[in-house]
């Protein structure tokens, strides 16, 4: 016989019946808790350890290398090594150089979330986009030798370009975005790696692409295309038939000994394992609760902190699909940012996103262009002469940009040229100060200040979340602390700000 209350036939539950908000209500606590915890704890970390403080790795911070002048630049190490301890980086490289010597030098951290294999001065990182300053100036070495020009329609070095609404495409429209080739068009999802590799019918393809916007200069961030444009273009010029890679290999590294910069293969395939660092991909779960959530609500001590940034107003468009930000960041061929990470993405120079390098030879770069394209060592040539220096760093223009919707200031070679690194309205030593260069996908950033002598080069294996198109809080933080330091070694801090900071 049936209990009394209950229909006879049907079994108990172990589940209350509730409905779809009032599960949500008995859940609430738990996932505050859940936001609490998970977001307090560092991203890069075994995902035992962020989730239930299981085999989390116990071992010291690996550091090596240089650190001069402590008593200005000791603080900007003191960040970096908080960045480690708080697992919100893991492994990387950091250089500055002062009036071209290096002050900061240093290699950090671990290549493994296991924290097994250390990230030492051997160790090579991609670094996506920052590639392209390096890029910018192997273009602007050839507009000195009289091979380029920035004013050229970009057919009159590659007439099969001249086509489809781009006849009229100069080279500094490449160089700035606007030429209209953001992305390759391609509805059937038949671009492939392996397309790549047939370089006569590659070529054809790009040459046949129409203009996005109907010859119309419209900034659209070239974020993956740039590089292969600009390699049509250089190998045509080049009395070698070399490519952008290959120049930066023969010259820069022959001319400056302690430089390396490898945008395809390795000299030897053991260093795909041996030296170049794996990459760690910022947690998925937690970028979409930082996409989904209010930004208060992240700001907030219970399911974040007051200083964690916004995410990006691009991802939105990337995830909707279909837009010119979609096409141009993540196109069908690559849609995820791991997707650039496997030796067949490397297999074909891409100059735009597959520079494999390590901050002390960007920095080192960057430091001879903050010195206005002269050399920093007697017995090494010029980097650029200063006219094509001056040429080169002239600002262009400043427009909204279609794909990623910031207006940057470019300079004609291609660089950021902006006092507003940080951000509009965002205090800080940094803020208003002019820094020039680039930064990359996951948190690269190599730039250089030419009214203090610095150069500044940021490397991480710690694919960070995506809050701006210059980098994002790590090395926005290490930068505008380094432009303290100096800024306190040349006596430009007010009186009150250096006590304050004393405290």
């Amino acid at each position: 016989m049936a209990d009394k209350g209950t229909t006879p036939g049907a079994r108990g539950s172990f589940f209350p019946r509730l409905t779809l908000f009032g599960w949500f209500l008995r859940l609430l606590p738990a996932i505050f808790f859940g936001l609490y915890t998970y977001s307090h704890r560092g991203a890069f970390q075994p995902p035992l350890c962020v989730s239930f403080l299981y085999g989390c790795p116990r071992v010291p911070i690996h550091i090596e290398g240089l650190m001069e002048r402590a008593d200005h630049y000791s603080q900007v190490v003191s960040y970096l090594l908080s960045l480690y301890t708080k697992n919100e980086d893991l492994g990387g490289s950091l250089a500055v150089f002062v009036d071209g010597r290096p002050v900061i030098d240093i290699y950090a951290g671990f290549k493994d979330l296991e924290q097994t294999v250390r990230y030492d001065n051997r160790t090579l990182q991609q670094v996506y986009s920052s590639g392209k300053v390096v890029e910018g100036i192997v273009v602007a070495r050839l507009v000195q030798q009289g091979k380029l020009d920035y004013k050229a329609k970009v057919s009159e070095y590659w007439p099969e370009f001249g086509q489809n609404g781009k006849e009229d495409v100069t080279l500094v429209d490449l160089m700035v975005h606007e030429s209209g080739v953001s992305h390759l068009d391609d509805d059937e999802k038949e671009l492939t790696w392996a397309h790549l590799k047939d370089d006569e019918k590659f070529s054809e393809r790009l040459a046949g692409q129409k203009h996005a916007f109907d010859g119309e200069k419209v900034r659209s961030y070239h974020a993956i295309t740039r590089g292969w444009y600009l390699n049509e273009i250089v190998r045509r010029v080049d009395p070698k038939g070399r490519s952008i890679g290959q120049i930066a290999e023969q010259e820069l590294m022959n001319d400056y000994k302690d430089v390396e910069l490898y945008y395809s293969s390795f000299p030897n395939d053991s260093d795909w394992e041996e030296r170049l660092s794996p990459m760690h991909d910022y947690p998925f779960l937690r970028l979409v609760g930082r996409v989904l959530l209010p930004q208060f609500l992240q700001n907030s001590n219970l399911a974040g902190f007051p200083t964690m940034r916004a995410i990006h107003p691009w991802v939105w468009d990337w995830i909707k699909g279909k837009t010119y930000t979609a096409r141009a960041m993540a196109p069908a061929m690559a849609p995820m940012a791991d997707s650039f990470r496997t030796k067949e993405a490397h297999a074909v120079e891409s100059t735009s996103f597959s520079l494999k390098t390590n901050a002390h030879s960007l920095a080192k770069l960057l430091s001879m262009m903050a010195n206005k394209g002269a050399a920093i060592k007697p017995n090494e040539p010029d980097l650029l002469d200063r006219a094509t220096y001056e040429l080169a760093t002239s600002l262009h223009s400043n427009k909204p940009c279609k794909v990623t919707k910031d207006t940057l200031p470019l300079s004609t070679g291609g660089w950021v040229k902006t006092t507003e690194f940080l951000g509009a309205g965002v205090s800080g030593p940094l803020q208003g100060v002019e820094v020039q260069g680039w930064a990359g996908a996951g948190g690269s950033i190599a730039v250089w200040i030419e009214e203090l002598g610095i150069s500044f080069a940021y490397v991480t294996n710690a694919f960070g979340a995506p809050e701006s198109i210059l980098g994002d809080y790590r090395g926005k933080t290490l930068l505008d602390r380094v432009v303290y330091a100096r800024k306190d070694e040349l006596g430009l801090l007010p009186p009150k700000k250096v006590k304050e900071e004393q405290k």
